[in-house]
């Protein structure tokens, strides 16, 4: 049988009730990419490391097995026993896939003949300011750093890599030069529409979903919800935070704060597995997505693709894939007051067809079975 390792920092977990969590929407993506490798016959691996207490050194989830190496720090010792594990074992696999960032500096000292990179978007093109104004001075600056040797290592070791958009291709091959491009595969990653079903009954409240850093804006949700709540009195946000750094959460309370809304207007869930999250989906009235930096934007698709209407910064990563009127309602990046604005106006005229919303997300080809045949010409 052939092998597949695939090393990710981070990683999906079962909770002691066997169900599976992920703190964002990247460990979820390496899952995908776990799954379909076991569904074509590969042995599937995926070295990651330990970051909660709740997470077992070792497990087998859909068929991927997950071990993981009990970390302190990511700038400590151990973090550097991760990377030594990972290429010792590397000469047993037939492929070997690096997540972005840390994993792709061992690039260079990997065995197996095929070296995958994983790519979900380029940072570092927005410059070291923006690092250090996401992750602080020195998180932020070491993070941008890493990411322009990871570039490099892609670009000379790397047998293919393959990239979630062609917006994010572009900024790759922006950063690399055009040789680069043969190289290159792009794969969005699937929408498990299956599991992910419609409620027709709406609730009054709004959708967050995405990690509680600067450029996803989490706090221009709460000034859209200070508006609409000046028409419905009981309309409440939901938070799904896989994870939060510490000053965007002080900037969050801030707002909420200042802008009086108390903890029932707004609920925090740190902890969600699958079903809760493709629930909340289907209830809520809104999805909102004030981020300025994406990849991809798959939470996005999810909420479309069971008729959640959209709000959402106007990006270009988004062309092709929302139509502002038709499938979702778009403002000017970082313009918070048009954003709430737009919140309100979809709640009170209701203007999208949930039908639309399907069959605009459907015609993206985001199927499980395309996902794996884009991944078929990479294995």
């Amino acid at each position: 049988m052939r092998k597949a390792l695939i090393l990710s920092e981070a990683s999906v977990y079962k909770s002691p009730n066997g169900a599976v969590f992920a703190r964002g929407g990247g460990e979820v993506c390496i899952h995908n990419i776990g799954k379909s490798l076991a569904l074509m016959g590969f042995d599937s691996v995926v070295l990651a490391i330990s970051e909660f207490d709740e997470q077992s050194a070792e497990e087998k989830i859909d068929g991927v097995l997950y071990r993981r190496v009990k970390v302190k720090s990511k700038t400590s010792f151990s973090m550097l026993k991760y990377l030594i594990e990972a290429v010792s074992i590397s000469r047993n696999f037939d492929a070997v896939f690096v997540n972005q960032f840390t994993p792709h500096l061992v690039l260079p000292f990997l065995k197996a003949k095929n070296k995958v990179a994983i790519i979900h978007d380029v940072y570092s093109l927005e410059g070291l300011k923006f690092w250090i104004s996401q992750f602080g001075f020195f998180r932020g600056g070491i993070g941008y750093f890493v990411e322009k040797l990871q570039l490099i290592f892609d670009k000379k070791y790397a047998s293919k890599i393959m990239i979630v958009s062609e917006f994010s291709a572009g900024k790759v091959v922006k950063a690399l030069g055009e040789s680069i491009r043969d190289k290159i595969v792009v794969n969005p990653y699937p929408l498990e529409i299956d599991s992910v079903k419609s409620n027709a009954t709406r609730e009054n409240f709004m959708l967050f979903m995405g990690r509680f850093v600067k450029y996803k804006h989490p706090e221009h949700v709460l000034f859209a919800l200070s508006r609409i709540k000046a028409v419905y009195g009981d309309f409440k946000a939901v938070f799904i935070v896989p994870r939060v750094e510490k000053n965007c959460m002080r900037i969050f309370k801030k707002w909420q704060r200042e802008l009086g809304l108390s903890d029932d207007d707004v609920i925090l869930k740190f902890g969600c597995d699958s079903s809760e999250v493709a629930g909340l989906l289907g209830r809520a009235k809104l999805f909102t997505h004030p981020s300025v930096v994406e990849g991809q934007g798959i939470a996005i698709l999810e909420a479309l693709q069971v008729g959640c209407s959209v709000v959402a910064y106007d990006l270009p990563v988004y062309k092709g894939m929302l139509v502002n009127g038709e499938n979702s309602m778009l403002t000017p990046a970082d313009d918070y007051e048009k954003f709430a604005d737009a919140c309100l106006r979809v709640i009170l005229k209701n203007v999208f067809s949930r039908e639309e919303h399907r069959g605009i997300v459907l015609n993206e080809e985001l199927s499980e079975e395309k996902f794996m045949e884009r991944l078929s010409t990479i294995v």
